[in-house]
């Protein structure tokens, strides 16, 4: 099928792309109608069923969240059984950060490249724990160099670098591969924030050596919100011990797993580091979402279709000599760019929503993002380009 078809093909089942410019995908992406569909079907079972139908739990429900576990696991290039199912990405970073053998006065590194999301569970658990907090500077850093800093910066104390595989802060897309084996080489184990990089940018978990991995479901895989996953390597979870716990992380194919006398026996997988209460709708939706996107958009062409766009961001608002992009090469589907200095962020980013043409601002860094996703086209960037343009003739 010619691009322009299958791109045609995937915006029909995207109702919010048509209402206006949807170039926002890093705050979050569009539901495609089967997971709308799904998300409904499931939602109007439980108002019409009621939600007391416990004899589906173990011959539908649980069974249909080993499929969305089976899901995410195709998308990493991992076995399902290093993959729990978490609610966002903060809730993977968590379980990573607070799972840990902590002594007082070893170290927690993040960098000044994080959300708050990341960095919050490192800032508690040195509160906590008595650890010492470090915070690498890599804003400065071309993405190429950040291995190279981060072996030289991390010491015998650090045990766990927190860290983004793509950037909300400036969209770089780091090295994977080589942060692990920097880190590793340095004895500190990673978490991996990829709430921008899951769904934009191809993964093979096993092979980058990563320990753990935290994948949000509403951005770039264009779920519904409060459902993610976490990737925990084999050897990370032999390390790693459930925080908080609950009644999907019992080994329920083992009879009397638990008692009121103190027995528990856990998954022997990732699923130990589930609780319970995920949202049965979202699960519909989320494991629609992932099913559209391999069977019926394509992994390989959404990134490359995700790829194509962001070049073509970046050198169409790169003529613009009033913007300063300052997204470095390598990315993925983010880019950033400040305006003039007498210009507000907030006041461009208004106009653009009245124009139906919907970025975001990036508050600390006083920015503007475009996010690409593969569903874009070039006339909506064309359409972009041409706003700013007016809008930076006008004052702020």
């Amino acid at each position: 099928m010619p691009d322009s078809q299958h791109i045609a093909s995937i915006r029909a089942a995207l109702p919010a792309v048509n209402q206006y410019a949807y170039l926002n995908t890093g705050t979050c992406g569009p539901l495609p109608q089967p997971a709308i569909d799904a998300l409904a079907s499931a939602a109007r079972d439980q108002a019409e069923q009621g939600r007391i139908q416990t004899e589906l739990y173990f011959s539908k429900y649980l069974p249909d969240m080993h499929r969305l576990r089976v899901e995410f696991a195709k998308l990493f290039g991992a076995a399902t059984d290093d993959v729990a199912l978490t609610h966002n990405t903060t809730d993977g970073i968590n379980i990573a950060v607070w799972g840990q053998d902590w002594r007082a006065g070893e170290e927690v590194v993040v960098t000044d490249l994080e959300h708050e999301g990341g960095v919050m569970p490192a800032i508690l658990a040195a509160r906590k724990f008595g650890l010492n907090l470090r915070t690498l500077s890599l804003l400065d850093c071309p993405p190429a160099d950040v291995p190279n800093r981060i072996e030289d910066q991390l010491t015998p104390a650090s045990r766990l670098l927190v860290i983004s595989h793509v950037s909300w802060s400036n969209g770089a897309l780091l090295p994977l591969d080589e942060i692990m084996q920097a880190a590793h080489a340095r004895g500190c184990q990673v978490v991996i924030d990829a709430a921008q990089s899951a769904g934009a940018v191809p993964l093979d978990l096993p092979v980058s050596g990563v320990d753990y991995y935290a994948v949000p479901g509403q951005k770039w895989l264009c779920g519904p919100e409060g459902i993610g996953t976490l990737y925990v390597s084999p050897a990370a979870m032999e390390r790693l011990s459930p925080t908080y716990t609950g009644y999907f992380a019992m080994n329920m194919e083992a009879p009397d797993c638990w008692s009121c006398y103190g027995h528990l026996e856990l998954a022997p997988n990732a699923r130990r580091f589930e609780a319970s209460s995920i949202y049965l709708p979202g699960v519909y939706g989320m494991l629609a979402s992932l099913q559209w996107l391999r069977k019926e958009v394509g992994w390989d062409w959404a990134f490359a279709r995700i790829a194509h766009l962001h070049r073509y961001a970046r050198g169409l608002l790169g003529r613009n000599s009033r913007l300063r992009l300052f997204t470095p090469d390598p990315a993925a589907g983010l880019l950033h760019f400040y305006l003039p200095a007498d210009v507000s962020p907030e006041f461009i980013n208004s106009e653009l929503i009245r124009r139906d043409l919907r970025i975001r601002t990036i508050p600390h860094m006083a920015c503007l993002r475009v996010s690409t996703g593969f569903w874009n086209t070039e006339e909506e960037i064309d359409e972009l380009a041409a706003a700013l343009e007016e809008l930076l003739e006008q004052p702020a």
